[in-house]
């Protein structure tokens, strides 16, 4: 194992994290209680992998590689334990911090729960000229989006501070698009700054598109009134 590579506990979740997103979980299965609590002992951070078709089950031989890693189970998101509450039955109510992405290479079972041997996955080209005339064109184009779905929606969405740096937007971008996981899981893993605020501003244009017509809809209808506006913080 390089210096490059390390050994991580995967918790296969139904949510897709980011760097910088912070991700409240109960953890009430007794695998799960014994990974928090090793993770807790150790100072370690655990992976977050978008659960999908591949169970832990699949081709998983204890303590042997697995030749092929599931798609569903290719990259993830790796998470910081900020704070815990245990409760009286040893359930645990904990909130987390996406850390860095990563990329499964071989899948261990070595554990109750999986361990993976990963490898960090940071977005490369941040440098690129390109970055400068991206960044400004998806903030602007965002600022867009989150108006017209808080219309939409009867929702005023709030994300705080707008992150200064391009890496640092991105990932704000990718937490408050309102699209699929699979969608969410794309952007994830996709290797260069470039081309991930290229893909955001591509699925914010067609966000846009579909969210003015929506709003066409609702103003078209007789006796419309737009519903209660709330505060959803992405901050």
């Amino acid at each position: 194992m390089s210096e490059d590579t390390w050994d991580l506990a995967l918790f296969p979740l139904n949510t897709v994290l980011f760097p910088g997103m912070e991700l409240p979980l109960h953890i009430f299965e007794d695998r799960y209680r014994l990974m928090i609590n090793e993770c807790l002992a150790g100072n370690g951070d655990f992976g977050v992998l978008l659960a999908g078709a591949a169970t832990e089950d699949d081709g998983l031989v204890i303590g042997q590689a697995v030749g092929k890693v599931p798609a569903s189970l290719g990259g993830g998101t790796s998470a910081r334990i900020t704070h815990v509450e245990r409760l009286e039955d040893g359930r645990m109510d904990i909130l987390t911090t996406g850390m860095q992405r990563f990329r499964v290479l071989q899948l261990l079972r070595i554990k109750p729960y999986v361990i993976g041997r990963v490898e960090g996955f940071p977005l490369a080209d941040a440098d690129s000229p390109q970055v400068t005339e991206l960044t400004s064109q998806v903030a602007a184009l965002f600022t867009q989006y989150l108006r017209l779905a808080g219309e939409v929606l009867g929702n005023l969405i709030q994300i705080g501070t707008m992150p200064r740096d391009a890496s640092g937007l991105a990932c704000t971008i990718a937490m408050g698009l309102q699209v699929s996981l699979r969608e969410k899981q794309q952007l994830l893993t996709i290797r260069t700054l470039p081309r991930l605020l290229w893909a955001e501003s591509r699925i914010m244009g067609r966000e846009v598109t579909l969210l003015k017509r929506m709003r066409q809809v609702q103003e078209s209808n007789v006796g419309y009134v737009p519903g209660p506006t709330g505060y959803l913080s992405l901050s």
